[in-house]
């Protein structure tokens, strides 16, 4: 018999079967939510009993067995964790050490031999470090896709890569941007783009992903807004001078939705006079503001896209939930295109465009938690993986694996990732990164052209008569 309460579940044991279910438990203050995760190398296990109340359950049929969805995000509740077994360490690991390693392998074999390019011509050092960057990134959703289920779902409108503009999305967990990829990937007509994400300077020292990065030129933020304005907008007239299509991700709520996080958005609320917010944190709306006007002055903003991600099933929360395999089965996007006319032209507008956009994207995550999609999406059309998922697979996994090997077997490698990383370890920790260089020598080499014209043209002159 399973016996169900608010914070404990009994398991049936048979002689045949052994049901079991790994589930975390999340209690709010009146109530407990069962969030019942799909369990990985067990195709015997059942969903076995309600958690709702105290009675008997009896073995359901497979027809009838499904995950339960929350009711709530339970961000104020107690998030009971319980114990992981080889099967889901294994996944985890397996799954951290594929990504990781192809980042790393990636970097050594396929970025490091173009660097001098940023020396030689720049214009392809920036085209080939965007490349290989999307090249990654499809084997980033390949891998989720491909080898380890994930399912991801699209509604509402496509977004368009020849255009420049700027995404938005709400911020549930630490990995929402990996996940992210799989939204460009399914949703960009034609499939391609060159996305750029604000993100916390810290990462830019990260071993291989943020040295990447600094390659394919994100933008860093300190959260110093005077400094980070003006590294910003350094970013942003170098791509508006070479004339570089590009879309950028922000998060507006700076930070993911935790207790903590959700205490101090409601601290605000409560200043400021603003309505509680369920589902998302009260969006910042300086950094908003400014990237809108900036763009829209410089004639680098043809939309701004609202995106919301919602997890209906598992959620992993920080990187330490997905190495102990603790996977999404299915992540779903819903995308709204604002044409930059249809945004207001004064910052007090742009503030509260912002917070209708997000008061509405809280009642859109309120409705999907309930029904488990999109108004607009279904749970049986989820997007298959694209064409090129498989072939990043065929090209990244022996690449990854040939690199590691060559890395412990041969000096000659050993040497090269060594001289690349102490490179990288000393702009990470000295600068402000190596896109910053990037630009400090296009305007170099532009000033040093616009005197070069100058004073040739006088000498010219006298030629001439």
């Amino acid at each position: 018999m399973v016996i169900a309460s608010r914070s404990t579940i009994i398991l049936y044991r048979s002689t045949n079967i052994v049901y079991q279910r790994t589930i975390s438990h999340l209690i709010d203050e009146d109530t407990s939510i069962a969030l019942w995760n799909k369990p990985f190398l067990y195709p015997h296990i059942q969903m076995m009993g309600d958690a709702s109340g105290g009675g008997e359950c009896d073995e359901l049929p497979n027809s009838v067995a499904s995950l339960e969805r929350p009711k709530s995000l339970g961000v104020n509740g107690i998030r009971v964790e319980e114990k992981v077994g080889w099967q889901g360490w294994f996944k985890g690991i397996s799954y951290t050490l594929l990504w990781y390693g192809s980042i790393m392998m990636g970097f050594y074999s396929l970025y490091c031999p173009i660097l001098p390019l940023l020396l030689i011509n720049r214009k392809v050092y920036r085209r080939a470090t965007e490349v290989i960057f999307t090249m990654w990134e499809s084997f980033a959703v390949a891998l989720m896709e491909v080898l380890y289920g994930v399912r991801f779902f699209m509604s509402g409108d496509v977004i368009r890569p020849g255009e420049r503009s700027l995404l938005l999305l709400n911020h549930r967990n630490r990995l929402d941007w990996n996940f992210f990829w799989g939204a460009l990937a399914h949703a960009s007509s034609p499939p391609a783009h060159n996305c750029k994400i604000v993100l916390k300077s810290g990462i830019r020292k990260f071993p291989g992903l943020g040295w990447i990065m600094q390659m394919s030129c994100y933008l860093y933020i300190h959260r110093r807004w005077e400094e980070d304005q003006r590294l910003m907008s350094n970013i942003l007239d170098y791509y508006r001078d070479i004339n570089h299509t590009f879309q950028i991700l922000l998060f507006p709520e700076g930070t993911n939705l935790t207790k903590e996080t959700k205490k101090k958005s409601d601290e605000f609320a409560v200043k400021a006079g603003l309505p509680f917010l369920t589902n998302v944190l009260h969006p910042r709306t300086t950094g908003f503001t400014y990237l809108v006007n900036k763009m829209r002055n410089g004639n680098q903003l043809d939309a701004v896209y609202d995106i919301t991600v919602a997890y209906p099933h598992t959620l992993p929360l920080t990187e330490l939930d997905v190495l102990r395999g603790k996977m999404p089965e299915e992540v779903h996007f819903h995308i709204k295109r604002h044409p930059v006319s249809s945004l207001p032209a004064t910052d007090e507008g742009l503030k509260t465009w912002l917070a209708g956009v997000w008061s509405e994207k809280d009642e859109l995550l309120q409705t999907t938690l309930s029904q488990g999609h999109f108004p607009e999406s279904s749970t049986n059309l989820s997007h298959p993986p694209v064409n090129a998922s498989y072939l990043s697979v065929l090209f990244w996994l022996p690449l990854t694996f040939g690199m590691a090997y060559l890395l412990c077997t041969w000096w000659v490698v050993q040497l090269w990732c060594l001289v690349f990383t102490v490179f990288f370890m000393v702009i990470s920790f000295g600068t402000n990164g190596l896109q910053h260089f990037e630009v400090w020598l296009y305007r170099r080499q532009t000033r040093y052209k616009k005197i070069s014209e100058k004073t040739s043209s006088p000498l010219e002159q006298e030629r001439e008569n």
